[in-house]
């Protein structure tokens, strides 16, 4: 996926768990296309990821429609992934990485380094850093060297919020935003460097709570002064008012 379908993922992701698209509207890549000033192809393979994580449902004739998603729907999801990527971080630790893992790993922290590093981030950062996010954990996922860690996870692919590296980004507060992800950079650092020393104990611990960032860390990143208007945009429009954030 490239990352101008990757910045499209994330903001309509985000738009759907917050409510501001309700269960079932319609959704068409001609509509999110417009809607972000681009191109079909992003949005149509955003539309498609989306499909995959059980967010939206293809609808009879053309267009998809917004499924509904409870609060305890995505908590489970979310919960569960968190045991098995921190299983995933402790059995790569204490196995040891292969060059290759952790060259692939070191990749993409430089990715996200050389984006957060920006002065002016690019319109598309956003996708930018989603791709090293996801490299980031499915290379933690499937090469941590235990097979049925990831078998146990493709059982739970679909559910809403479980796809590694997912994001959801919300484009009207880009400062608060860049701070969760220098937040999320941060503990892939910590993570590899927990890995490098053989800390199964860290590199699990961290894990789960970076995992788990997906949330509640939205609700940390909310200064003191704009909760209320937060949370007002967060109220539930039919069963999706999630704050669903950062991965």
């Amino acid at each position: 996926m490239g990352s101008s379908a990757e910045h499209v993922l994330a903001v309509v992701r985000r738009q759907i768990l917050a409510g501001e698209r309700a269960p079932g509207d319609k959704i068409t890549e001609v509509g999110i296309a417009s809607d972000l000033d681009l191109s079909r192809t992003p949005a149509r393979t955003a539309l498609a990821a989306l499909e995959a994580e059980g967010l939206i449902e293809k609808r009879e004739g053309r267009g998809f429609t917004i499924k509904s998603i409870s609060v305890a729907d995505v908590t489970k999801s979310i919960e569960v992934r968190a045991v098995l990527e921190g299983l995933a971080a402790r059995t790569m630790a204490e196995n040891g990485m292969s060059p290759k893992v952790e060259e692939k790993l070191r990749d993409s922290i430089a990715m996200s380094q050389d984006i957060l590093e920006m002065d002016a981030p690019k319109s598309d950062y956003i996708g930018q850093y989603q791709e090293a996010n996801t490299i980031f954990h499915e290379t933690m996922m499937f090469e941590c060297g235990n097979e049925l860690i990831a078998h146990a996870f493709e059982r739970i692919a679909r559910l809403p919020m479980t796809a590694l590296g997912s994001m959801a980004f919300d484009r009207s507060t880009l400062k608060r935003e860049r701070m969760r992800l220098t937040v999320g950079h941060s503990q892939h650092v910590i993570i590899l460097d927990a890995l490098t020393k053989r800390d199964g104990q860290r590199a699990e611990s961290m894990m789960r709570e970076h995992s788990h960032a997906t949330l509640n860390y939205g609700e940390l990143f909310v200064r003191q002064e704009d909760a209320k208007q937060s949370k007002l945009a967060q109220v539930p429009r039919g069963t999706n008012g999630l704050s669903a954030t950062l991965d």
